[in-house]
């Protein structure tokens, strides 16, 4: 599996059926391997632009970590916070790739984008068309 980008996008933008829009909901995170798989924050704005959330970490004070008196491991469970959030623009020229499994639906997108401007987004891979596929494979080697 690996590590990976999340996307965040308005599902508004997503060329699915309404009944599909039902499903998806606000938080979810839709993942992607486009940029430096990393667990950045990407989103997708309203307007078709592109940020990144950037941010710094500290080091935590161990009496305000949820552990501070365990030994090992443990006392270093959230040692780090993030500070400094911001997002900021991203000018990407190509294509994303970003997806997520939903109630036994696999959504997948590919979203194409010229300076930083998202200008087409196409679903692919849906969990029907790769039954289809599949069942058109089992035809095939009869």
């Amino acid at each position: 599996m690996g590590m990976y980008d999340t996307i965040k996008i308005n599902k508004d933008l997503l060329p699915i059926s309404d009944y599909e829009k039902t499903l998806v909901t606000e938080d979810i995170d839709w993942q992607t391997k486009d940029f430096n798989s990393c667990l950045t924050e990407i989103y997708i704005n309203d307007d078709g632009t592109l940020d990144e959330v950037e941010f710094e970490y500290e080091e935590v004070p161990i009496e305000e970590r949820p552990y501070p008196n365990a030994d090992g491991f443990m006392k270093m469970a959230g040692s780090m916070r993030r500070t400094n959030e911001r997002k900021v623009r991203l000018y990407h020229h190509g294509m994303i790739n970003f997806y997520s499994h939903i109630d036994d639906e696999w959504f997948e997108f590919r979203a194409k984008f010229t300076d930083g401007i998202m200008v087409d987004i196409n679903r692919i891979n849906s969990t029907e068309q790769i039954k289809t596929i599949e069942r058109q494979k089992k035809l095939n080697s009869i």
